[in-house]
This record gives C-alpha cells, structure tokens and sequence, in this order.
C-alpha cells in the first residue's frame, strides 16, 4: 500500500471535523463533503494488565533485542510501523493496509489509576462519550462477556445524553433482530456452538461483539483474553524476553483476524477496532510504563506509526495524553462533531500525531 505523509490540507479536515466547526451559513459542510453516510461502529478489545509495546512498536527492541525481538519475528507494514510477526502481522491484508499505533502518555503506575487515565475523562466514560457522538442507535454502548469492566474504571459513570453502560452476558441476548441463520454462520465462524448460555470464553466472546456490530452497535466494549489472571492477563512482569506475552495474545490473533475479515468487509459500514491496555511494559523487568501504545484498525487509517516506543519500552517524551488518542479514534470513525467542547485541544494534539485517518 502507498503511505502517506499528514499534509496541511488532510490536518486541516481532521481537526475540522473533529472540533463540529466546519460549517457555513448553518450548513455542516462534513456532513456534504463526505462519502454516502456509514454507520459508525467503534469495537474495544481491551488488553487487560498491559501489553509489552512488541506487538505494535517492534522496532523499538530491534537493537537491544528486549522482549525477544528480532529481525525475523517483526514485520514492516510501512511508515514507520514495525508489528510483531505471529500477531498483528499475521492479521488479513486488508487490516495490515488499514493500522496504526498511537502513543499515549498519562503519567500513572497504578493498574487502577492507568486504567481509568484511558477509559475515562475526570468521572465521564470516553465509551459513553464515543457512543454520544455517534447516530442513535438501539444498542449505544455494549459491555460484552463475563469479564466485564476493567477493575478501577467506574462501574457506573455519569450517562451521556441519556446514554449508560448496557452489560451483554449471555449470547442470545446479542443476536437482537438478526436471523437464525445469520446468528447461527457468526458463531460457526468463531465455533461458538453449544448450549451454555454465558459468554464467557473468547470464542463466545467475539461471537457476541461480531452479532452486536451487525446489530448496529455504536460501541461495543470486550476483553478477549481468557489465559493467565483473569484480573490482569497481559500482566507479564519479569518477562523480559515477551514469551509469557506472545503465548497470551496467541489465542486472540486467530480471533482477531477472522473477525477483522468479517467486519471490514460489511457494505455501508464503518468499524473501527482499537486495541490497547492501560500502559505498556518496561525494562528490565517488564513493569508498568507510565503510558502506551494503542492499534487502530479501520477503513479509513492510514497505514503507520505516530512515533516509536523508547528502547526501555517506555512512550515517546512527547506522545500526548489519552485524550488524543480518543481523538484519533472519532477521525477514524469521521464523526464530524465528535466530543464537541470536550476536546479542546484536540487539534494541537493531532498535529504531533502520525499518520492521520483518511478523511
């Protein structure tokens, strides 16, 4: 795939978009200017304890070899994003073309503090605020599985126009309006079959969030790790050499790309994945970084990095707090007016950030 460089003109559009201010004479020129109208979905698959920046800052550790990385283990997918090889890169070609790694700094330690500096802003949720942004829906905001919400996240955080956390348990509560037999080809193409009503294993898991997406979903909210501590699966300390953390993403990458293939492919949709954890990992020791990296999967993100991970594994000096990131991610998604008086410096932040989403 070609990369791009952020011009003026595409930072421009962006930030416009992002700040609700492109318009004239009353008209939201956004709204005009843009292709025939997608329904927006945002999926979380939310990597619980911290995953090493391996996967999605590889090159980092290409020098010192932290984390067990090597030239053979790392793929290039261009603009300056190096992925682990038997994870992200091993994802469908048409997600490899579509990813981006987006650093973020909040200055926390703590699982619980780190936690909430990502998924929260002050007491307000980024889900609820996402889902606030989007068009309505009959499903705005889906917590999906056993596992639920991250501990040190608020379990009830203030509603966004009237919109709250709504908990998905059991399968058949995802199938909303969809047909037997579309249920039945989800869960076969996750082989989630069986009578036990829970979602709680990870094929359940991705067959509920994939139902949800074709139900019209605005976001849906998951954790897919189901080896290792159930509170903190990519907890990996004193794993220097990242074997502890390749065998807990293992299991997810099939996943993942099976459904990245399904939902990408959806007509007049538009579903945008975000995969973080509250930090990233650090040596020697692999202990807690005061922020991360994030991947963003979308049809409308441009292949790349916005910058590379420290050799201790730490984000770069500069990278921006999370609310960037959440930024980045309502591009992806093209909502015009997303966050609107909330991100007040969305623009400033987005001009450190490499690459911007398609728009």
């Amino acid at each position: 795939m070609l990369t791009h460089a952020m011009t003026r003109r595409g930072f421009l559009k962006a930030s416009a978009a992002l700040a609700g201010t492109l318009a004239v004479g009353g008209k939201n020129l956004a709204a005009e200017t843009r292709r025939p109208a997608e329904r927006p979905t945002l999926v979380v698959w939310w990597l619980n304890g911290g995953p090493a920046g391996l996967f999605n800052s590889a090159d980092a550790f290409l020098a010192n070899g932290a984390f067990g990385v090597t030239p053979d283990n790392v793929r290039a997918l261009g603009n300056g994003l190096y992925v682990d090889a038997g994870s992200l890169g091993a994802l469908p070609a048409v997600a490899r073309a579509h990813m981006a790694s987006v650093h973020f700094r909040h200055g926390c330690y703590s699982h619980n503090d780190s936690r909430a500096a990502v998924l929260q802003s002050g007491s307000r949720s980024q889900l609820l605020r996402m889902a606030a942004a989007m068009p309505r829906s009959a499903t705005p905001c889906a917590i999906v599985n056993n596992l639920g919400l991250p501990v040190g996240v608020a379990v009830n955080p203030p509603v966004e126009q009237g919109i709250g956390f709504e908990h998905v348990t059991k399968l058949e509560d995802a199938r909303r309006t969809l047909s037997t037999a579309q249920f039945n080809d989800i869960r076969e193409a996750y082989g989630a079959f069986g009578t036990h009503p829970a979602i709680d294993s990870q094929r359940a898991s991705f067959a509920a969030v994939e139902a949800l997406v074709h139900a019209g979903a605005s976001v849906v909210f998951a954790q897919p790790a189901y080896t290792g501590r159930e509170d903190r699966q990519f907890d990996t300390h004193h794993d220097d050499i990242g074997k502890v953390a390749r065998e807990i993403m293992a299991p997810i990458t099939p996943m993942l790309a099976t459904f990245l293939e399904r939902v990408m492919a959806m007509p007049g949709r538009n579903v945008v994945t975000l995969l973080t954890g509250e930090f990233s990992r650090t040596l020697p020791g692999a202990d807690h970084a005061k922020g991360g990296t994030a991947t963003v999967i979308g049809k409308y993100v441009r292949t790349g990095a916005t910058g590379r991970q420290q050799a201790d594994g730490s984000p770069p000096d500069d990278a921006p707090p999370p609310e960037a990131l959440w930024a980045f991610v309502a591009s992806a998604l093209r909502l015009p007016a997303a966050f609107r008086g909330g991100l007040t410096s969305a623009e400033s932040q987005l001009a450190r950030m490499r690459p911007l989403p398609d728009v």
